[in-house]
């Protein structure tokens, strides 16, 4: 998936909250909050601090306007940055690390097999583990690969790395993914792969 390029108006409304306009910052935030949510919900899963992730994302987009170049789209910029919020918010806190358990299920349809929900929740379960098993940074490569459908350069570009090292990332987690797979007939179907 690709970011939109900049249409005519953006770079003067990135100018115009560049230098300060309050209201061309409220129409950028307004314009780009649903590519961050979404960004955001694809690399951490659901959370009920979504909306602060998002609101924290505009603050340090407020700080940084200032040194955006333009070498790339703002939309790209802005992804940057949730980015870089994500990973804070992957590492867990001390009081989670103690006290907090993450959900392990996410609720199944009503009109599906109950056979089959809990089949479902049994490999998303397992996926989540094998996921919190991996390294910030190879897991945020990896999610905005497979999941966000991004190009290795977008993931280069919006995890600030080299192209061969966000490839390095991707194959990595992938790599584990098929051998955890070969282990395990439920994880099989998030590979792609048939296991023998």
């Amino acid at each position: 998936m690709s970011q939109d390029a900049p249409t005519p108006a953006r770079p003067s409304l990135v100018a115009r909250a560049k230098a300060g306009d309050p209201a061309a910052l409220a129409e950028l935030v307004r314009t780009e909050s649903p590519k961050v949510a979404g960004l955001l919900v694809r690399l951490l899963g659901p959370r009920q601090d979504l909306e602060d992730l998002v609101q924290i994302v505009f603050l340090e987009l407020c700080r940084a306007l200032p040194g955006f170049r333009g070498d790339s789209s703002i939309s790209t910029f802005i992804g940057g940055i949730a980015v870089q919020v994500a990973r804070r918010a992957m590492r867990p806190t001390a009081w989670q690390r103690r006290r907090a358990e993450w959900p392990k299920t996410e609720p199944a349809s009503l009109e599906s097999d109950p056979e089959d929900q809990v089949s479902l929740r049994d490999q998303i379960r397992r996926l989540h583990e094998l996921l919190e098993e991996v390294p910030p940074k190879k897991r945020v490569a990896f999610l905005l690969w497979a999941v966000d459908g991004r190009t290795a350069d977008e993931v280069a570009t919006l995890t600030k790395c080299s192209l061969p090292t966000a490839r390095k990332r991707i194959y990595d987690v992938r790599r584990q993914l098929r051998d955890r797979a070969q282990g395990d007939p439920l994880l099989a179907h998030w590979v792609g792969e048939e296991v023998p």
